[in-house]
């Protein structure tokens, strides 16, 4: 039987802007899972929560994107400094590993 994995994830960095006409939230998460075979090597991933001005939210994650902290932290800036939305992250993820 496999067992379960435990993983802790936690908020590195937490961003909120707004254009105006929407608001977003960009989080810059770390999770690490609790087990010998993973080595406990920690993941970076960042999400892109936004709300438009009647209310409705979508969000977009690039789930453990990176491995590297200082690679995680540039990406998530370069992504608060362009107000990339949940549609844009993949592309820009896209762009980032090529």
């Amino acid at each position: 039987m496999k067992q379960r994995e435990k993983t802790v994830d936690s908020v590195v960095r937490r961003e909120e802007r707004s254009d105006g006409e929407n608001s977003y939230v960009y989080e810059l998460r770390v999770s690490q899972v609790k087990n010998a075979s993973s080595y406990k090597i920690p993941l970076y991933s960042i999400h892109v929560y936004m709300t438009d001005c009647e209310g409705k939210t979508t969000n977009a994650k690039a789930k453990e994107a990176f491995a590297d902290a200082g690679r995680a932290i540039l990406f998530y800036e370069k992504v608060v400094r362009g107000l990339a939305t949940p549609i844009d992250l993949a592309y820009v993820m896209e762009d980032e590993m090529s």
